[in-house]
């Protein structure tokens, strides 16, 4: 008798044990076998909660926000869907407002902002714009959460799918992952979700990946409506349905449609000048964009034929601190604005510390009724602000002819203020090509090779700027910097060079050295001369 009430006993323990452990890497646990008590996380490496979610989580069930019922009905077509209000540990789809509740407190959360809306936050950075996804897997009050959510519904719809390609083996990558305690969470972005429903469908292609910081960016390329749409001389901002927004990086923008299936789509091209184009037959214009449908397989939309005209550049109009864009610089925008010109050179500076309020703050008042390019400055070109530059302004090396003239925009605040060894191979391509076309090169970049200022050393790194010098004179360049905060024109062994640093930021010198708030108009002669006049503004 005693021998079986000992084995009875120790069945009953042997099962009590089984209800209040985890689940283990090495078990089996089927969608109704949630680990009680929570994700064993001490059992697995890092990324293997996410990576084996499915056989973790409870599957039977959902909980969705009101309005995500389709996502739960594509990814989980045998679940049982529950509102969001109930949820309460399993696995869910949280639009972001539901999501903010529920990620609070957390590595990777959601928060929100007035001009960007929904953000996704992830140890100190934010991160803007609809096509961010979240999944997180974790613990609270004993209870295994898996989280679906995002940005938008199409952020959402990205988590999800990237979820499923774990279940069917894709490898996670690890260094993607952020995990801590007893957390596991990944930043996901997703590129080709063309009418932002979260989920695959015919004439689309998505580009899906997670990241650890940096945003990867596809800028010419995009499938819409089964077209496949390829961009030069400018990238590709947004699509949205059947409308492709193309952000120009000069006056020569054209399309290419591989495989066409005879769809008419919408382009509407932005930062640009209708005023100089020769445009399509009933296209709409406005300041700055051109709006137009076709079906065609290829186009290109270029600047007429132009001797003389003149240009704007400034630059250096972030605050000396805070969020608020200068007074003067708004000043400054309203007189450039009322000028003429056809378009505009920004030396880059723009915001304090890249945060992405101080680039909400900006963009508010970002009101140009000229096309705008900008080199990166120093200021903005780091944390939030490297991917906010990118979603506004697009790559950071790029360059576009005009008139008699070729314009090399360079980013030169990163490895110490100096370029690579492939950044100089392909500026002297930019320049040899100018040169080839009968064009003077003018090169737009944040630090200047020289600080014209007694003592000075504001500027590019020795070694790159004496290269840089070298090139300029070989190929007889004109250069446009900003980063000290003066007016400063002149020439240096050979090469004639601007600086213009006194769009609003702190002035570095007296008024009569330089010191003063300004833009500059450039008259651009078609034999290649380049008259310089700045403007000064008062504060």
């Amino acid at each position: 008798m005693r021998k079986v009430a000992f084995a009875v006993l120790l069945v009953f323990i042997v099962l009590a044990a089984g209800c209040i452990s985890g689940s283990s890497p090495t078990e089996t646990t089927t969608s109704s076998e949630t680990p009680k008590g929570g994700i064993d996380f001490g059992s697995y490496e890092k990324g293997q909660v996410l990576a084996k979610w499915y056989d973790i989580a409870d599957v039977s069930k959902v909980y969705v926000s009101e309005g995500y019922e389709d996502l739960a009905k594509h990814y989980f077509p045998n679940a049982e869907i529950l509102p969001a209000s109930q949820y309460d540990g399993g696995v869910a789809i949280l639009s972001p407002k539901d999501a903010r509740e529920v990620l609070r407190g957390k590595p990777i959360l959601i928060t929100v902002s007035d001009y960007f809306g929904y953000v996704a936050y992830k140890l100190g950075l934010k991160f803007v714009g609809p096509d961010k996804g979240i999944f997180a897997a974790f613990n609270s009050d004993g209870k295994a959460y898996f989280v679906f959510t995002g940005t938008s519904k199409a952020g959402a719809g990205a988590a999800l799918e990237y979820a499923m390609e774990l279940k069917e083996g894709k490898e996670i990558k690890t260094d993607d992952v952020l995990r801590s305690g007893e957390f596991e969470g990944v930043l996901l972005k997703v590129i080709g979700d063309t009418n932002w429903n979260g989920v695959p469908e015919d004439g689309e292609s998505w580009y899906l990946t997670s990241f650890k910081t940096m945003e990867p960016f596809i800028y010419y390329w995009r499938v819409v409506d089964g077209e496949n749409v390829t961009v030069k001389g400018g990238f590709i901002r947004l699509v949205n349905g059947s409308t492709v927004y193309i952000h120009a990086l000069g006056f020569n923008v054209s399309v290419e449609v591989k495989d066409p299936k005879n769809v008419e789509l919408t382009y509407v091209i932005e930062n640009t000048n209708p005023s100089v184009l020769n445009l399509p037959e009933g296209a709409e214009t406005g300041d700055t964009w051109v709006k137009f449908s076709t079906s065609e397989d290829s186009f290109t939309i270029d600047a007429k034929p132009l001797g003389d005209y003149r240009i704007i550049a400034f630059g250096d109009h972030r605050p000396d601190g805070g969020v608020k864009p200068p007074e003067v610089f708004l000043k400054i925008r309203d007189e450039i604005n009322d000028d003429d010109g056809v378009f505009i050179l920004d030396g880059g500076d723009i915001v304090y510390t890249g945060k992405a309020d101080e680039w909400a703050a900006l963009l508010k008042e970002w009101k140009w009724n000229k096309p705008i390019f900008v080199a990166p400055g120093n200021h903005e070109y780091r944390g939030d602000g490297i991917n906010i530059f990118h979603r506004i302004f697009g790559p950071d090396n790029y360059a576009f002819s005009f008139g008699n003239y070729r314009y090399v925009i360079i980013n030169d605040v990163e490895d110490n203020y100096g370029l690579s060894d492939e950044v100089f191979e392909w500026l002297e391509d930019q320049m040899k090509l100018a040169v080839s076309r009968g064009e003077r090169p003018v090169l737009v970049l944040h630090a200047p090779p020289i600080d014209p200022r007694p003592e000075g050393d504001h500027s590019m790194n020795p070694e790159d700027a004496k290269r840089l010098m070298a090139l300029m004179k070989e190929y007889d360049a004109f250069g446009v910097f900003s980063h000290i905060h003066i007016y400063w024109y002149g020439e240096e062994d050979g090469v004639k060079m601007l600086i213009t640093g006194g769009g609003g930021a702190p002035l570095y010198a007296p008024e009569d050295e330089g010191g003063f708030y300004h833009y500059v108009r450039l008259d651009m002669a078609a034999n290649g001369t380049i008259s310089v006049e700045p403007v000064k503004v008062e504060p």
